[in-house]
This record gives structure tokens, C-alpha cells and sequence, in this order.
């Protein structure tokens, strides 16, 4: 009997025993995959993936870390280039999600309990294991608790062995579902003192990018559930209460429907204006011109001089600066008045138009 004051010991283990066949189900993910292996295409026939990923894992690090309270401003987030120069302890947070995010992707190791503990470490900067301690309750904003997990690092350690093992085996049930119930059981078994939101929600496209519906982690979910935070957090408590996992699927599947949508829109606008301004600048200057200079121009809205010779496509600093200043004038860039740590920037306003409605660099 599930009661949300007590360590709920009975959660099941995976497979669920409940039949996950259902006519409404099946109608909801066949256009939820469709949609989805089009965002896939669309990102692969990017000039460089780069250009689209890096900054959509911020703004899905920026919206994963608001639905936990952690917020921070546009601004500060494209305008500091590691957690070590942002510029409060928010910004910190959020820019260690987006690290989180790329260790997972470039791991070479499957999806396991150890790569959730390296993640979890990274958002948290400090080493993060399962949990020893008992006491773990989530509340309601009233503050009355809605659950408690399972306590016993043994324990929670024997559960994530058997939700790796389910999602690592192979059956009928397709990856998107899995990755739903993946992702409930993790936040059922909420194996970290903290971080554990972020990191189950990590863990969704990774696990679609491991099951190669996806080749770079370009699918943006975080937003939606934050504008749909109360329905996403009465789905999962529902869940528990009633081991009936369909209104939750349901609401998933739509979810990366709807997600999948957007960011496909947003990858055929960032390819758009990548061959608009690689053309331009080849009309500028065609000794000046690089496909590696369009893909640092394109890496996030806000550019250093430092970004060009980090990747090779400037000698020197000074370089830099006169290959910025010249890309200014010509109105490929715009030269920001305000500095960041003490450093000029510039501002590609083709890719802030590409990530219209998503990007506000006013606060």
C-alpha cells in the first residue's frame, strides 16, 4: 500500500506488469516518432551539429535547473563562457547541467548506475554516490509530503541495477516509452540527496540518443515541462498512487511530440542562417572565410576574440579582434557595449533570430 509519508519499499521492480498496449498510446507515438526521427535528419544535415547543440543544451540546462528553483538570466548564461567565469553561484549551477550533459553524451560507457553518479557530480561540483542516509521526503509547496523514497543504499543501488538492466535489454517495448517509465523509476528511486530531477532528465536524451533516435542531444524537453511543471509533477505522484502508467505516457509521448516539432523548426532556422552568413562572409573576404569560422560564429549568440583562437581559426588574439571588428562592420556581428569579465563581445544576431522566443539577452 503506498503511503507518500513512508519509505515506499514496494516499488516495482521493470518490467511493469501492466499491459502498455493501447489504442490511444499507439496513435499518440506513431507521429511522437515521426517527429522525432525528423529532428534526427535535420540536425544531421547541419554544417556542423555544434552549431545547434551547444546552445540548446543551455537552454534546456537554464529550463531543467528553473523547475528546480535555480535561475539565472540569458545573459549571464551566454555571456560566460565555463561554471568557473559565470558570474554567480546560479549561472554556475546551470552552466555545470550543461557540462553534465556533454560528460553523459561523450561517455563511452552505456548508461549505468556509475555514469548517473559522474553526472550527478558534475551538476552538484563535488562527488555524488548513492544515497546513505535516510530521511529523503519530497513535499509540496504547502509543505506537506506528496513522497518518500526508498531508503538502504543497498537497496537503491539493487534498484537502478534493474532499471539499467531493463533499459539496456532488448523487447518490444519502444525507446520512447521506455525512456518515460525510465524516467519515472529513477525519480521513484531518487537515488541522490539532490540533483536528481536534472539528472533523470538527463538521463530521457541520452537514452534516446543511445537507442539512435537521435544522434546529438538536440531534443529541448525541459521547457516544456516547465510551463507544464504542476501537470508533471501530478503525473509521477499519480503514477505512484495507482501503478497505472498510461496518463503519464500519454502526456510523454505528447511531449517529445510537441518538442521534437519545435526543435526541428529551430534546427532548419540555425541552418538557414548559417548559409546565409557563410555566404556573406565569403563575398567579405574569402581569405578570411573557414567553415571552422562560421561554426564558432554559430557555437552561441554571444562571441570573444579567445573563441576564435581556441579553435584554430585565428593566430592570435589580435587577429581575433580585427577578423570581429571586420565582420561588425559589415553587419555580421554587433559589437556589445557592455563587457564581459573585463573581455569585448560580440553579438551574431542571425543565430539569436534562428532561437527567436527562446533567447532573451535584455535582463
Amino acid at each position: 500500500m503506498f503511503n507518500p509519508d513512508k519509505p515506499y519499499y514496494d516499488l516495482p521492480l521493470l518490467p511493469p506488469v501492466q499491459a502498455l498496449e493501447s489504442i490511444e498510446l499507439f496513435k499518440a507515438l506513431v507521429p511522437a516518432s515521426e517527429a522525432l526521427a525528423k529532428l534526427s535528419a535535420t540536425a544531421e544535415h547541419l554544417p556542423n551539429q555544434a552549431a545547434l547543440y551547444e546552445s540548446v543544451i543551455l537552454l534546456e540546462a537554464k529550463a531543467s535547473s528553473e523547475i528546480e528553483q535555480i535561475v539565472t538570466t540569458d545573459n549571464k548564461l551566454f555571456g560566460s563562457e565555463s561554471p568557473q567565469k559565470a558570474p554567480d553561484p546560479m549561472t554556475k549551477e546551470v552552466r555545470r547541467y550543461a557540462e553534465a550533459m556533454r560528460h553523459g553524451w561523450l561517455s563511452d560507457k552505456p548508461l549505468c548506475t556509475n555514469v548517473m553518479e559522474e553526472i550527478c557530480s558534475i551538476i552538484r561540483d563535488k562527488p555524488v554516490q548513492v544515497r546513505k542516509v535516510p530521511g529523503t521526503a519530497l513535499t509540496h509547496s504547502s509543505g506537506r509530503i506528496v513522497y518518500t523514497p526508498p531508503d538502504g543504499e543497498n537497496l537503491l543501488r539493487d534498484l537502478l541495477g534493474n532499471l539499467f538492466n531493463w533499459m539496456n535489454s532488448e523487447d518490444d517495448v519502444h525507446p520512447i516509452i521506455k525512456a518515460a517509465i525510465a524516467h519515472y523509476q529513477f525519480e521513484s528511486i531518487h537515488p541522490f540527496t539532490d540533483g536528481n530531477g536534472r539528472t533523470g532528465r538527463i538521463m530521457v536524451v541520452l537514452y534516446l540518443v543511445e537507442q539512435k533516435l537521435l544522434d546529438v542531444p538536440v531534443l529541448f524537453l525541459s521547457g516544456d515541462i516547465l510551463k507544464n511543471r504542476e501537470m508533471y509533477y501530478t503525473l509521477l505522484q499519480s503514477t505512484h498512487e495507482t501503478n497505472d502508467f498510461l496518463p503519464y505516457l500519454m502526456w510523454f509521448v505528447q511531449l517529445v511530440h510537441r518538442a521534437s516539432l519545435r526543435s526541428t523548426v529551430r534546427a532548419l532556422e540555425v541552418r538557414r542562417a548559417m548559409s546565409e552568413v557563410k555566404h556573406k562572409i565569403r563575398e567579405l573576404d574569402v581569405k578570411m572565410y573557414s567553415q571552422d569560422l562560421v561554426n564558432v560564429l554559430f557555437s552561441g549568440p554571444i562571441i570573444f576574440a579567445n573563441n576564435l583562437v581556441e579553435h584554430g581559426v585565428a593566430g592570435s588574439i589580435s587577429t581575433a579582434h580585427t577578423y570581429l571588428k571586420k565582420l561588425g562592420a559589415a553587419g555580421l556581428l554587433v559589437r556589445i557595449d557592455k563587457k564581459y569579465n573585463r573581455k569585448t563581445a560580440y553579438l551574431n544576431n542571425y543565430l539569436l533570430d534562428a532561437l527567436k522566443d527562446e533567447i532573451d539577452l535584455s535582463e
